[in-house]
């Protein structure tokens, strides 16, 4: 196993906008100029910090997984360094987390072969073993979320690819105790389906979040609308609590959920809205319910630019009682996105702008990935360009 520390790159990077408040932690590449990415971040509940993702060499992809037991100051591993087989690219850009009794996974995919896949350590990290190989036919079958309920049990959300020309489908996997897994939930209406993050309340449900396509209106066949689905039992059945479209007949998708230490719930994706007779640019939205997920309301509606794209993925509350959102907004209409971070103080204001970060001027940086742990130290890991390759890094609060 190798033992690395990583993180050297900081200096090097062009200085944020809120630069008092966040610095890179970790800036790597598996090989220099090749492709990396963190998509995954989860904190055990002995504080040590994991970073799962990809990283790529002349050969292909690997899934990776690396940890810091000092809140990002420095860092070790690859704790996991896995590739499906010879010919396969494998990312881990599913997520991670680690459930009560620390054992830690992480979910990703072969691509573009469709093997749904789930790794799982007893052990803190320090030896890993393939818990769940899901290949129903179509190589876009894919994980994007997890989440650990408080019985130690695993659900993953995602989508698949029939492999049949038919759409694609919502579903979500539940791992009794973490091994045994099965597919409880798939869902699809009248066209392609899939569920993006995925959440266990303490006590309201499972929350499985994404866009779906629903029947339209006003000569609309079908639009795409952004979905909230719960289960009550375990996710032995589940519900639609949420269909919303910021503009009617305009697409919408949710991204990511979470919760706040008083239990309200929150949402996070992007809605469309028209702008000319040509134009939609996408709106970034948070949705919040108070109600265990009865009922919603948008709480937050942001663009970095009125004439360009922007989106939430991620949601985290920190032990301070603080929110934050992570995503991405473009300030021009062609232009590359900008690694965004908002806050809400104490969880009763208003959001504003608390990171607005690219590595460079004029190249796309994207957060995937957004934890806090008990110290109250928030942490986003993602993907930033260079001028020549993409690194994976992780920032700090």
């Amino acid at each position: 196993m190798l033992h690395v520390l990583l993180g050297f790159g900081i200096s090097l990077l062009a200085p944020a906008t809120f630069a008092q408040s966040w610095q890179t932690v970790d800036d790597f590449q598996y090989v220099a100029g090749n492709y990396a990415q963190s998509s995954g971040l989860a904190v055990s509940p002995n504080g040590t910090l994991f970073a799962s993702g990809t990283g790529s060499d002349a050969s292909g992809g690997y899934g990776l997984v690396f940890a810091s037991t000092d809140a990002g100051s420095t860092w070790f591993g690859p704790l996991d360094n896995y590739n499906y087989g010879p010919g396969f690219e494998t990312d881990y850009d599913g997520g991670m987390v680690a459930d009560s009794a620390g054992n830690l996974y992480v979910a990703g995919w072969t691509y573009y072969d469709g093997h749904w896949l789930v790794r799982r350590s007893t052990d803190g990290g320090a030896t890993w073993s393939l818990v769940d190989d899901f290949f129903p036919g179509g190589f876009l079958t894919e994980p994007f979320g997890l989440t650990a309920d408080a019985a130690g049990n695993i659900y993953f959300a995602g989508v698949v690819d029939p492999g049949t020309g038919s759409p694609m489908i919502w579903t979500v996997r539940k791992g009794v105790g973490g091994t045994s897994f099965s597919t409880v939930d798939s869902f699809s209406v009248n066209g392609s389906s899939q569920a993006q993050g995925i959440y266990a309340h303490p006590t309201a449900g499972i929350f499985a979040v994404g866009a779906a396509t629903v029947p339209g209106t006003k000569g609309y066949f079908h639009t795409v609308a952004w979905v909230v689905r719960r289960s009550t039992n375990g996710g032995a059945t589940w519900s639609t609590v949420d269909t919303f479209q910021l503009s009617q007949n305009v697409r919408s998708g949710a991204f990511g959920i979470g919760a706040d230490a008083h239990g309200n719930l929150y949402v996070a994706g992007q809605g469309y809205v028209k702008s000319g007779p040509k134009n939609q640019y996408s709106h970034w939205i948070v949705r919040k319910s108070s109600t265990g997920g009865t009922s919603w309301t948008t709480v937050d509606n942001f663009q970095l630019s009125n004439s360009a794209d922007s989106a939430a993925v991620g949601f985290a509350a920190d032990s301070n009682g603080n929110l934050y959102t992570a995503g991405w907004g473009r300030a021009a209409s062609s232009g590359n996105r900008h690694w965004i971070v908002r806050k809400n103080p104490g969880g009763a204001g208003a959001w504003s702008p608390d990171d607005d970060f690219q590595y460079m001027s004029g190249s796309d940086a994207e957060p995937f990935a957004i934890t806090a742990n008990a110290s109250g130290k928030l942490f986003v890991g993602g993907a930033a360009d260079s001028n020549s390759s993409t690194h994976w890094l992780v920032r700090k609060r």
